[in-house]
């Protein structure tokens, strides 16, 4: 039976069920929540010292990375951000469809990766490259290589978790909880 007839298999192998909201679009403006933790819930970023994070060479790396990203996304705002001991928590806000992000009738090639004319991808490689060209996979994808590609450079053994865990902010309340869950992640660390 070939991929296609069969949705539970990729690659003659069970895939791993996505963890994104079905039929959601990504680069919908509003505010995203994501937390991305490190390979094992190992502590590459630092530790809490008197309920603040002190942050390790890594840690340093990945917070510079998270304040450099309205560089590459000018339709995004850094709204609250954290990086602790063994994850990140982002809250994002995406104002308007990103304008620079390529279609995939452009068929480009950039630094992050190439992309397949659609004539030469099978279905499921197709709906990824439609996915993960959405803006908040998009930034996380190169984040989270940014980080490790730097770390490669300077010799420092780090890892990423594989996936990411995303909310879409529906309401005010739940906003102004997840700014302040995030400013009182330190003081919250021991719990």
């Amino acid at each position: 039976m070939s991929d296609i007839q069969n949705p539970e298999k990729f690659a003659d192998k069970f895939k791993t069920k996505s963890s994104r909201l079905n039929n959601w679009d990504y680069s919908t403006p509003g505010f995203y929540f994501i937390t991305i933790k490190t390979l094992n819930d190992n502590n590459f970023f630092g530790k809490i010292i008197n309920n603040k994070m002190e942050l390790s060479t890594i840690g340093e790396i990945a917070n510079q990375y998270l304040i450099d990203i309205y560089k590459h996304f000018s339709n995004v705002i850094l709204d609250e951000f954290i990086v602790m001991p063994n994850h990140v928590h982002i809250l994002f806000l995406v104002e308007t469809p990103d304008k620079s992000v390529e279609t995939l009738d452009n068929h480009v090639e950039t630094r992050h990766g190439a992309s397949l004319q659609i004539k030469y991808q099978n279905y499921h490689f197709h709906r990824l490259a439609i996915k993960s060209n959405q803006t908040i996979p998009k930034i996380i994808n190169q984040y989270k290589s940014s980080v490790k590609r730097i770390c490669n450079q300077n010799n420092l053994f780090f890892g990423w978790q594989s996936r990411y865990y995303d909310q879409i902010i529906k309401s005010e309340i739940e906003l102004n909880n997840i700014r302040q869950y995030i400013k009182n992640n330190p003081i919250n660390w021991q719990k």
